[in-house]
């Protein structure tokens, strides 16, 4: 008993009190040891007699003892006692525990990996509790059935208790953590199963609810990397891109390493070796300081020769030599052929805006809450209206407009109304309870403006001078894919296609919107290309040279292709004048 000494004369009443002292104070192997003690010498097999049912209260307070010390087969044996032996009289001297033991039952059943005898005492309590006398946290609670479902197997049976709490999460309230927790044991039960469709139609489905405050989402961005992680060690591609997306693009922060080099990975693995050297390019420029930058230097190094981009190549290899002269890669760069100059100059280091206040929560107000979960699932017309009406709500501060204007202009971006967004901007707040990031999507949005009117000179020069500040990923997308569009229309087909690249990888095409036409973009352009159409409609295509820029570039626009249909066309069918790519690749 944790070294405590006890008196052996302290009557029943004093040791009880003790007890539930050392509880308030979270002092569990003290309290543990008051009750063992209660329990020796005064729960003999009079004590249903002697004091009544009430007596099973100290069973029921041992069990959670137990449980905050992890002992969970003594706790199970401690909840059975209190529902077993001290049935509820409902009297002064009645066991108000007796129900409730049964859900604490199932937890501890959960803390020792018993599944079923979970399932079945959580069943058991449901159908005896008093609706009045035995309150619970609802939300907790099917969160831990949908668990217990998924921890035997049981998907869909854990994909419903988890959507009861997920949809009603407001009105229990279930927390955010814990829906996490209930997303993370499907993640692993349908890698388990190797059911990759299961984890992908919940996500379409679920999406709003299992996106939550940017803020609150990074704390638990190390959950999401290793369920991404292991979906794609798994051979799960789109259920890896799909948990990457989940990432928010709040700020620059390691985990965007990971995410990056993983999406370049699934980049290269499926053809597109630019999307690859793309996302590494987007790693050496954010992360000059990450403590594996010399593999990943060799990695965009590689990837740029790979693609014919041999004066990048040589830049970076320069890099390489004058940060890591002793690099065992340098020998490997210099026999491909790729010249390593010995006084590559510093690139200019990213600009950071001035500094403004960190954002707040976001509010709590449930019209709030409603419209944000609209957004967050991609729902942005109904997004849209229920951000229309915030500023309408008596109870509205400024702040809460502020941010309703923020997203109804985010959801007219998003859907593509560029005629809508511009009559919005000139009424946009610049609220500095924004926080830097969206303040910062405001001197981005102008940019669609100019896409829209077809500046393509202005377009081309803004979009490079906002690319040399910190941008979160998505904001990257944004810039990347508007600069795309400008050096399209301006005949620069080669910088366009590096611009789209890093539009699909820069959030791994979590901004769908700009992700899915950044791919047909790079379609498009190889398409258009003379070699890639003498490569295409050639009798024997793979009889051409295979390092010819037509072939390249034709391997290159199958691998979009077939990531377009992977995950980059979100659901949608991969036009039919792009379908020559796949078949090309299949011959």
């Amino acid at each position: 008993m944790g070294g405590q000494a006890f008196s052996q004369t302290e009557s029943l009443e004093v040791l009880v009190e003790k007890s539930q002292l050392a509880m308030k104070e979270n002092q569990w192997e003290q309290a543990l040891g008051y009750h063992t003690q209660a329990l020796t010498r005064f729960g003999t097999n009079e004590a249903l007699r002697i004091y009544g049912a009430q007596f099973g209260a100290i069973h029921y307070r041992r069990g959670l003892c137990e449980m905050k010390l992890k002992r969970w087969q003594d706790a199970l044996r401690s909840f059975e006692i209190c529902y077993r032996d001290f049935p509820n009289e409902g009297t002064e001297r009645g066991n108000p525990f007796q129900k409730m033991a049964l859900l604490k039952w199932g937890e501890a059943a959960m803390g020792a990996g018993e599944w079923e005898m979970a399932i079945s005492r959580f069943a058991k309590f449901t159908g005896e509790r008093d609706k009045v006398r035995d309150p619970f946290p609802q939300g907790a609670f099917y969160i831990n059935l949908a668990v217990c479902h998924y921890r035997l197997g049981r998907i869909p049976a854990g994909n419903e208790n988890l959507e009861i709490a997920i949809h009603n999460k407001g009105n229990f309230p279930t927390s955010d953590p814990g829906i996490l927790a209930g997303f993370q044991a499907l993640g692993e039960a349908a890698i388990a199963r190797g059911d990759e469709q299961a984890l992908l139609d919940f996500i379409q489905k679920n999406r709003g609810g299992l996106v939550f405050d940017p803020v609150e989402m990074m704390r638990y961005s190390g959950v999401f990397l290793k369920l991404a992680g292991d979906a794609f060690a798994a051979g799960m591609q789109r259920a890896a891109i799909a948990v990457y997306q989940f990432l928010p693009s709040v700020e620059p922060g390691p985990q965007e390493i990971v995410r990056l080099a993983a999406i370049a990975l699934i980049h290269e693995q499926n053809g597109n070796v630019r999307g690859a050297f793309a996302a590494y390019r987007q790693i050496e420029r954010y992360y000059s300081e990450a403590p594996d930058r010399e593999r990943h230097l060799y990695q965009l190094i590689r990837t740029a020769g790979l693609i014919g981009e041999e004066e990048l190549a040589r830049k970076y290899a320069g890099r390489l030599f004058r940060d890591f002269p002793q690099s065992p890669h340098l020998a490997e760069i210099r026999t491909s052929g790729i010249d390593i100059p010995e006084n590559d100059p510093a690139e200019p280091p990213l600009e950071t805006s001035s500094a403004v206040a960190a954002a707040k929560p976001l509010p709590t107000s449930s019209a709030f809450t409603a419209a944000m979960d609209f957004y967050q699932g991609r729902k942005y017309q109904e997004a849209k209206a229920a951000f229309e009406q915030l500023p309408q709500v008596p109870t509205a501060d400024p702040e809460t407009v502020a941010l309703a204007g923020f997203y109804e202009m985010e959801c007219l971006r998003k859907l593509g109304d560029l005629d809508g967004l511009a009559k919005a901007l000139g009424g946009a707040s610049r609220n500095a309870s924004l926080g830097a990031n969206r303040l910062l999507q405001l001197e981005i949005n102008p940019l669609w403006e100019l896409l829209r009117t077809k500046q393509w000179e202005r377009l081309d020069q803004s979009a490079q001078l906002i690319s040399r500040q910190r941008l979160s990923g998505d904001q990257r997308a944004q810039v990347a894919y508007c600069r795309g569009q400008a050096l399209e229309n301006l005949a620069r087909p080669l910088e366009a296609l590096n611009c789209y690249n890093i539009a699909m990888t820069a959030d791994a095409g979590a901004s769908e919107e700009v992700a899915r036409p950044a791919a047909l973009g790079v379609l498009r352009i190889h398409l258009a290309d003379p070699e890639v159409q003498a490569v295409l409609t050639a009798s024997n295509p793979s009889g051409a040279n295979a390092e010819s820029h037509g072939n390249l570039w034709r391997r290159e626009a199958a691998g979009v292709a077939k990531l377009f249909e992977l995950t980059l066309g979100t659901g949608t069918p991969l036009p039919a004048e792009f379908a020559v790519f796949l078949r090309a690749k299949a011959e």
